[in-house]
């Protein structure tokens, strides 16, 4: 019964667009830059979405079980927990973490049809404090607490506009890539996908100069990492992304930079699709030819490498890229 009233409700003219804004989205804007919202960073987004016949309304402070029964696609930015100015770093904020019964509400939404759009940010939950990992595991897709770096930027660059730019090829799926030449990214974590995951990569970084540093692991990889994925959970959809600003239009988002808005329709496309999802789709003739199971080429923590480590860590701390910055003391 509860099945049929949900495909119902999805079925709803016009369709629903659920912005989640009670896991501490709003405390971005405790450091002087704009929230992480519906209305701020996200406005592009929205714009996009009604422009594609969706109603778009956020969850406010409202618990976010209680818009997921008509809700068609639920985007959720980056969480985070409490500003410290004076350390500028996050803190942990008990109630604004994802609780198990969220978890679990989400899952179901998405076993039953529904879709979802999330965003995590640099170095993962062990920087903004947040729990999106307890939500992205049981969809094979665990979050790392790196973030890939144009390393050859890092001197020249201030921390707030590094970036880095991935080609088409770098678009594993055919339909992600359609009409796209380029996108551009800010520093991202990274995904690991567990083996038998009804997931795949989306985009993955350039390898190389673009490396990843785990701040937990403390380990650099220069390998390809996927830094967005996708994949499907029952009948619903998600595609997962390390961080925001590719699609946010705020003075330091990348909606409007390369060909970052014709990616987010692509996806955009694939996410409110209703045709059958092949497994593994990835490994179709014309996908670039990758083995994301091999080995990464990583520097670990110990001989030599702990000097190396030492050194990368050294530049991201007097850089600040390993710092929560504020608007007042860092921006140029």
């Amino acid at each position: 019964m509860e099945l049929v009233k949900r495909a119902h409700n999805l079925n709803s003219t016009p369709p629903t667009a659920v912005f989640d804004a009670s896991h501490g989205q709003a405390n971005w804007a405790q450091t002087g830059f704009p929230s992480r919202e519906m209305h701020t960073n996200f406005a592009g987004l929205t714009e996009i979405l009604c422009r594609r016949g969706f109603h778009c309304r956020s969850t406010g402070s409202e618990s976010l079980t209680a818009h997921l029964e008509t809700t068609r696609l639920l985007i959720i930015p980056p969480p985070t927990g409490h500003y410290d100015s004076r350390k500028e770093r996050w803190r942990a904020e008990r109630s604004v973490l994802f609780t198990r019964e969220e978890v679990r509400a989400v899952l179901s939404c998405l076993r039953d049809g529904g879709r979802l759009l999330a965003f995590s940010y640099c170095f993962g939950d062990s920087f903004t404090q947040a729990n999106l990992r307890d939500l992205f595991t049981p969809l094979g897709c665990e979050l790392n607490d790196d973030a890939v770096i144009d390393i050859r930027a890092l001197r020249q660059t201030h921390p707030l506009h590094l970036h880095f730019e991935t080609p088409a090829e770098s678009l594993p799926p055919t339909w992600a890539r359609t009409n796209v030449v380029t996108v551009c990214w800010r520093p991202a974590a990274t995904f690991t996908l567990t083996p038998g995951a009804t997931a795949w990569p989306l985009a993955v970084s350039s390898g190389g100069r673009c490396l990843s540093f785990d701040r937990t692991l403390r380990r650099i990889c220069f390998e390809s990492l996927p830094i967005a994925v996708f994949g499907h959970h029952g009948t619903g959809r998600f595609a997962l992304f390390g961080g925001p600003h590719v699609f946010e239009s705020s003075p330091l988002g990348l909606l409007h930079h390369a060909d970052n808005a014709r990616f987010l329709h692509n996806i955009l496309d694939w996410l409110v699709s209703d045709d059958a999802i092949e497994d593994d789709p990835c490994r179709s003739a014309d996908a670039p030819q990758a083995d994301y199971g091999h080995e990464l080429t990583c520097v670990e923590p110990r001989g030599n490498g702990a000097r190396t480590i030492a050194s990368v860590e050294r530049v991201l701390r007097k850089t600040g890229v390993l710092k929560a910055l504020g608007r007042a003391k860092w921006m140029p």
